[in-house]
């Protein structure tokens, strides 16, 4: 979800005018009216503003993480390659034997990036 339609969701959600978001956080109408339609990017004053107005946090405005905290997974597709986002999930399938298994090998190829405990 982009930043204006989490803006407008939160908006509706509060039940809250434009104008009423504007006065709570020393903004313009015209500003959320330009928000809420993608015709004007955020400045981070703007983001810090808004996040205190609906109690949310930037990074939930910004669309970084959901309504529990948790990364969105769409945004960390893009942090890694698609080599490496396999990578992960096979991982993430392996048991606890054999993620220490492969934690050892890891730890013979490169023992002083490797860290045992990382299990």
């Amino acid at each position: 979800m982009s930043f204006r339609e989490i803006l407008k969701d939160l908006r509706i959600e509060k039940g809250v005018t434009q104008i009423e978001v504007a006065k709570g956080c020393g903004l313009t109408t015209t500003c959320i009216c330009a928000l809420e339609q993608g015709r004007r990017n955020p400045t981070g004053s703007t983001i810090a503003a808004l996040a205190r107005f609906f109690n949310v946090s930037a990074d939930y405005l910004l669309g970084l993480i959901d309504d529990f905290g948790a990364p969105i997974a769409d945004v960390m597709n893009d942090m890694h390659t698609s080599e490496e986002t396999r990578l992960l999930e096979v991982y993430r399938n392996l048991s606890p034997d054999m993620k220490q298994t492969l934690w050892s090998l890891l730890n013979t190829w490169n023992p002083s990036t490797v860290r045992k405990d990382k299990v």
